[in-house]
């Protein structure tokens, strides 16, 4: 199975020049300190991990993401929440029907134009 994936990744990376220039960077593999530079240089959330936050979750998260999903913001974790991981903050819905949740970057594409999120892992409510 993480052959499989390594081969998506592969693929999508050699189709986006911009994407085959970026380093894949895995958080479990650094130190807090380089997951909080990279959490504050994130300027977007790549289709894939966009893809997981919308599967994620019970039916209602998904029918609102569906609808809308804005990131709100990438920040490191505050309790309950991990201090040293990173999360991305969404919104799902329309104005008066709105869910929030936090997500924890599981991957980084690094380039040297930007920083984006690649995978994200465990859904948490938005604190």
């Amino acid at each position: 199975m993480r052959a499989l994936w390594c081969g998506m990744v592969s693929a999508l990376f050699a189709a986006n020049s911009a994407m085959a220039e970026s380093k894949w960077l895995e958080s479990g593999r650094l130190d807090a300190s380089d997951i909080r530079v990279l959490c504050a240089q994130v300027k977007d959330v790549q289709l894939l991990a966009r893809m997981q936050m919308i599967a994620s979750g019970n039916e209602r998260w998904r029918s609102l993401s569906r609808r809308e999903l804005v990131v709100e913001a990438a920040v490191m974790g505050v309790p309950p929440l991990d201090p040293d991981h990173c999360y991305v903050i969404a919104r799902a819905g329309l104005a008066a029907d709105t869910e929030r949740r936090a997500f924890e970057i599981r991957d980084f594409a690094v380039s040297t134009e930007r920083t984006s999120v690649f995978v994200v892992g465990r859904a948490y409510d938005a604190p």
